[in-house]
């Protein structure tokens, strides 16, 4: 995430921030070494937020499958995953939530 705040005219500019060419590389590596690589794009603004909506339960605690799911469908642009089921037989999918809940993160 860029964020810019020029002065012109020795006047402040209001700071914007380029959250839309937010994109991320991660790779988990393996027992064996071997690397699994993803490629996270930021959905945008309202996107993320409905993500966040759509997992949040009647008590107000989010449900992790459901904003796994909407993770994978949403951020990941490397291959086509919809579901935590297409994980079933891959490593590293705790580390994969965390990295895909701190990329969203650090962007809201």
């Amino acid at each position: 995430m860029t964020e810019k705040n020029n002065v012109k005219n020795n006047q402040v500019q209001p700071a914007t921030v380029d959250r839309l060419s937010a994109h991320e590389d991660w790779k988990y590596t393996d027992a064996n070494g071997y690397e699994w690589k993803y490629s996270f794009q930021f959905p945008g603004l309202k996107k993320a937020y409905e993500m966040l909506d759509n997992a949040t339960m009647a008590n107000g605690q989010i449900a992790k499958s459901i904003l796994f799911d909407e993770y994978l469908q949403n951020i990941v642009v490397s291959e086509k995953l919809t579901s935590v089921d297409d994980l079933i037989d891959r490593p590293g999918v705790n580390e994969l939530f965390d990295a895909m809940d701190s990329f969203l993160g650090g962007l809201l």
